[in-house]
């Protein structure tokens, strides 16, 4: 029998009474299957259930099975904000579709509990998705170049280039597509420190333009589009 701690992804019915669910964990993805948890007196129900941090036995090699488990924080609170649902969704879908990826699961997996943490206990919460997204471009090896002009070592009049992979001086670039505003509240999220939290400054429109910045970097880089990047579309409208 094996122990594991994690965070529940992705769920999917298997056969009539079942689900198998994979759980985000120190160590990477594991997929359980978890025996009669569609039925209603089943004891997992909450288990099963997208954002739970869970504690599990199982037993298995590949797809594993729960021999038994508890539900260490419901992280219900979520689910009752449909906003804050949609963002969250999708910040479980972009963990899950890099959980393959050989990075620091350890680091990752403790952030994710801390921003969880922060979408909860925060109204405006969307800053803490867009900085996880950012955050983890570092563990993909994919991280922009922010201190300086990636052609040289400039740091004067700054843009940022999703082509070019970072920032690009006046001397370099054609024309200017992102505004200040818009820069530091990326340059905040990217360096953002937890443990030593500040007040951020921004208007929504500064978030709206980092979270299409944001798209079109992990499109562009990592070839990555998702479902829930349209349902966030028509949610902000951008």
């Amino acid at each position: 029998m094996e122990l594991i701690e994690g965070i529940v992804l992705k769920q999917m019915n298997y056969k009539e009474s079942s689900k198998i669910i994979y759980v985000y964990t120190s160590h990477g993805l594991v997929s359980v299957l978890v025996h009669g948890s569609n039925k209603l007196k089943s004891p997992y129900l909450n288990l099963v259930r997208i954002f739970s941090h869970v504690k599990l036995y199982v037993s298995g090699s590949e797809l594993k099975t729960l021999r038994d488990g508890e539900v260490l924080n419901y992280h219900s609170d979520i689910s009752l904000d449909i906003v804050k649902y949609t963002y969250s969704l999708h910040l479980m879908e972009v963990i899950y579709y890099f959980s393959q990826h050989e990075h620091d699961h350890e680091k990752l997996f403790q952030f994710i509990l801390k921003i969880i943490d922060k979408i909860i206990e925060n109204p405006i919460f969307d800053i803490y998705i867009m900085m996880a997204e950012l955050k983890l471009l570092y563990l993909l090896g994919v991280q922009p170049l922010l201190k300086h002009c990636v052609f040289c070592d400039s740091k004067e009049g700054l843009n940022f280039s999703v082509e070019d992979g970072g920032m690009i001086c006046s001397e370099h670039r054609t024309k200017s597509r992102y505004n200040s505003a818009t820069m530091h509240l990326l340059l905040s999220l990217y360096y953002y420190d937890l443990s030593d939290p500040i007040e951020l400054d921004y208007d929504q429109q500064d978030v709206v333009e980092l979270r299409r910045l944001i798209d079109e970097y992990y499109e562009y880089h990592l070839n990555y589009r998702s479902r829930s990047r349209k349902s966030l579309r028509d949610l902000i409208g951008y």
